[in-house]
């Protein structure tokens, strides 16, 4: 599944887009924080199919994944 990368993650990164397989939220967490130096230090959340999950969802790789990083609003 492509996963989308956004701010300092993407930045971090070098890439806007990851393509990686795993059956789940947490799986996909883990492989992406292997993948990408410093991810696992920073504050981030995942969203699948534009909702923003703190559980550990099942994934079949149809899902819409994006990388959150932390967002100032006001």
């Amino acid at each position: 599944m492509d996963v989308k990368l956004f701010g300092l993650i993407a930045e971090k990164a070098g890439t806007d887009v990851i393509t990686l397989a795993a059956p789940s939220a947490f799986a996909l967490k883990h492989a992406l924080e292997e993948r990408i130096e410093g991810l696992a230090s920073l504050s981030y959340a995942i969203a699948v199919n534009q909702r923003i999950t703190r559980e550990d969802v099942e994934l079949n790789g149809t899902e819409e994944v994006a990388l959150l990083p932390p967002f100032a609003g006001g």
